[in-house]
C-alpha cells in the first residue's frame, strides 16, 4: 500500500543528478557542484566522493578536467525521473485489464531481493494485492514484455512472473482504495499545487541563490510526489487533479531552471 512521501534529506549524489538536468550545459564541473552543494550545507568532500562514486557505477562519465556529464547506465531510472513532466504521455485507455507480478514463490530470505522487487513494483505504480501478488491497471503505452524489462532493469527478481488478465473473482478483492488510497492520492494533488503557488509567490522577495535552493527543494517534493504516483485510470482517481499538479510543476520547474541558470552562469564567469 502507498504511504506519504516523506521528507528525505537532499544527498551530494542527489544534488548533484538533479543539477545535470539543471542547464543547457553538456557538462559540469566540479567546482560549480561543490558551490551549489553550499547552498545546501554540503561540504565539497561529500561532493567529491559523491562524484567519484557516480564516476564508479556509470551514472556520471568525465568530461575533461574537473568536468562531469551523465554516464552511459544512467539508465531506466534516470530516464523515469528527467521525464516526470511527461508522466501523462506513458499512458493509454484503461480497457479493464490489469498488469499482475508474482513473486510470492520467489524466497523471502534475500532481503535485498525482497527490496529491490519492492522498490520496482512500487516505482511502476503496482499494489500488493495479496501476499507476492502485485496488481496495476494496464493503463501503461508499453507491452507487458516492455514492462517487465523495465522492472527488470529496476531490480526485480528474474524469477518473477508477469500476466496480463481481465477478472479477479472475488472481484471485491481489489480494492483501490485500499491499495492505492485514492481519496489520499486526490488530496496529495490538490496540496501539491497550493505549494507550488505559495512557493512561486515567496520566491519573489528572496536573493537569487536562495530561490534557486528553494525551488529545488520544493520542485524535488513534487517531482518525487509525481514519480511515485501509480498513474491510475479516470474510472480510480481523479486523474484532473493530477493532471493540474503536473502542468502547475512544469510552470515550477520553468521558473526553478531560470534561476538555477543564472547561478551557473555567475559561477562560470567568476570561474573564467
Amino acid at each position: 500500500m502507498p504511504q506519504p512521501p516523506e521528507r528525505i534529506p537532499l544527498s551530494a549524489r542527489e544534488l548533484i543528478l538533479t543539477l545535470m538536468d539543471s542547464t543547457s550545459a553538456r557538462a559540469l564541473s566540479a567546482s560549480y557542484l561543490i558551490a551549489a552543494g553550499r547552498l545546501f550545507e554540503m561540504d565539497p568532500g561529500s561532493i567529491r566522493v559523491a562524484l567519484a562514486r557516480l564516476v564508479r557505477e556509470g551514472s556520471l562519465t568525465g568530461a575533461g578536467r574537473g568536468r562531469y556529464a551523465l554516464g552511459s547506465r544512467a539508465g531506466t531510472l534516470h530516464s523515469l525521473v528527467k521525464n516526470w513532466s511527461r508522466a501523462e504521455a506513458s499512458l493509454v485507455d484503461w480497457e479493464g485489464d490489469w498488469l499482475t507480478v508474482l513473486v510470492g514463490h520467489l524466497a523471502r530470505s534475500n532481503k535485498a531481493a525482497v527490496r529491490g522487487n519492492e522498490r520496482a513494483l512500487n516505482l511502476f505504480g503496482f499494489a500488493e494485492m495479496a501476499s507476492g501478488l502485485w496488481v496495476r491497471p494496464a493503463n501503461l503505452a508499453r507491452t507487458l514484455d516492455q514492462v517487465r524489462a523495465d522492472l527488470l532493469e529496476l531490480g526485480l527478481v528474474p524469477g518473477s512472473l508477469c500476466a496480463q488478465i481481465r477478472q479477479f473473482a472475488p472481484p471485491e478483492q481489489l480494492d483501490p482504495e485500499a491499495l492505492w488510497q485514492t481519496a489520499a492520492l486526490t488530496q496529495r494533488y490538490h496540496d501539491n499545487v497550493r505549494i507550488l503557488r505559495e512557493s512561486t509567490e515567496r520566491i519573489h522577495d528572496l536573493d537569487d541563490a536562495a530561490a534557486a535552493r528553494e525551488t529545488l527543494l520544493i520542485g524535488r517534493e513534487v517531482t518525487r510526489a509525481i514519480l511515485l504516483d501509480p498513474l491510475l485510470p479516470d474510472a480510480l482517481v481523479d486523474a484532473d487533479a493530477r493532471r493540474q499538479m503536473i502542468d502547475a510543476m512544469r510552470g515550477y520547474d520553468r521558473i526553478g531552471k531560470a534561476y538555477w541558470r543564472e547561478f551557473f552562469q555567475q559561477h562560470e564567469q567568476a570561474a573564467g
